[in-house]
Formats: structure tokens, C-alpha cells, sequence
């Protein structure tokens, strides 16, 4: 079984400037086969659509180089999406699920909420994240959803318990 393993902007900013080791044991992981790494399209807007400086936003760049398998598409917004991305037109029920999940995640920034809904949306099986909108709702998160939430340390323990 090789889990579906969601990463969450901040994985990004660890790997490429703080603390790689996590995300290290990710991409060894998915390297032997064990999970699949996907991003959604949000991590563009965290990064590469938030730049404020010349040119190319040099964390884009290095997450272009970055070894993940699939972009996880979102809720289409005007302010963020790209007409050539994953993103798409979400229904009523979609804008219902996202609403609720605004309403767990009170201090979260849209592109949050955006991200874990992708997640739910592609069924995918972990979402690895540092970021304490998501940790601080963890059960509820499961709860409601199915959405599990786990640290980047945690993840990679809970992972290579399920896949021994």
C-alpha cells in the first residue's frame, strides 16, 4: 500500500532553509516506493504569487526542482488560481465543506483552508504540516473530515509504522 502523503507550504520553507531532515525522510520514502508526495496548488500562491521582489521567487524555483509525483488541485479563485492550473470550479456542497472548515480553522489564511481542502477533495491520506491552524484542530479535523494532520516528525513516524 503506498500512502498518499500531502505537503503543506512550510515543508517547503523547512526542507530548502531550516530543518530538512523531516522532509528528507519523506523524499527517502517516496524514493523506495513507500508514499507518494503531492503539493496542492496553493503552495504557488504561498510562494511564487506572494513575492514581492524581482523576477522569479527563489523558493518556487527550488520547489520546481523539488521531487513530487502530483499538484493537488483546489477551489478555483480569481486572486490565486492560474487558468492552467488543477485549481476548479467547486460546487455547493464543495463551498459548504469549505465554509466548515473556515469555521475549525478560525485564524487560518484562505490559502489554509485551501490546501486542506484539496487534500480532502484528492483523498489523499496524510497532510504533513508545521503550521498550528492545522495542529491546533487535529481531532476535529479527523473527526469531521477523515483528515489526518501530522507534524512533519510525526508523519514520518506514523509512516514507517503503517508500511513495515
Amino acid at each position: 500500500m503506498v500512502l498518499k502523503v500531502t505537503l503543506d507550504t512550510n515543508c517547503f520553507f523547512d526542507y530548502f532553509e531550516r530543518e530538512p531532515c523531516h522532509v528528507q525522510a519523506l523524499i527517502n520514502l517516496q524514493a523506495q516506493g513507500r508514499i507518494e508526495i503531492a503539493m496542492t496548488t496553493r503552495v504557488m500562491a504561498d510562494t511564487h504569487n506572494k513575492w514581492k521582489g524581482r523576477g522569479t521567487s527563489p523558493i518556487w524555483t527550488k520547489i520546481q526542482s523539488f521531487p513530487i509525483l502530483e499538484t493537488v488541485g483546489s477551489a478555483f479563485r480569481l486572486d490565486m488560481s492560474r487558468l492552467d492550473s488543477e485549481d476548479y470550479l467547486t460546487s455547493d456542497a464543495d463551498a459548504k465543506m469549505i465554509d466548515r472548515l473556515r469555521e475549525i480553522m478560525i485564524d487560518a489564511q484562505v490559502e489554509d483552508v485551501d490546501h486542506l481542502f484539496g487534500h480532502i477533495m484528492a483523498k489523499r491520506d496524510i497532510f504533513v504540516t508545521s503550521d498550528s491552524h492545522f495542529q491546533n484542530h487535529q481531532e476535529e479535523l479527523k473527526n469531521e473530515f477523515e483528515a489526518v494532520v501530522l507534524k512533519p516528525e510525526d508523519a514520518v513516524e506514523r509512516i514507517e509504522k503503517l508500511i513495515v
